[in-house]
């Protein structure tokens, strides 16, 4: 699985976020200023990365970057 900190490089290297220093995990993408395209976008590149597909009760569960790893350790 994927930790938080790789997960955090996926969204740093994504170039949704203008000043990573002002990201937060914890807040919604939508509060870190990641539209919904982007947000499907950057689940995309997870799955691709942590070889794991998000089912659709998955998607409706997550609205942080936190959500994302706790879906993924669900995973395990």
């Amino acid at each position: 699985m994927l930790s938080m900190s790789q997960l955090t490089e996926i969204v740093a290297s994504s170039g949704f976020v203008a000043d990573m220093s002002k990201f937060d995990s914890a807040q919604s993408f939508k509060d870190n200023d990641i539209d919904s395209l982007d947000v499907m976008t950057l689940l995309l590149q997870v799955e691709e990365a942590a070889k794991v597909k998000f089912s659709d009760e998955d998607f409706d569960r997550i609205r942080s970057l936190n959500d994302v790893h706790a879906v993924l350790e669900g995973k395990r």
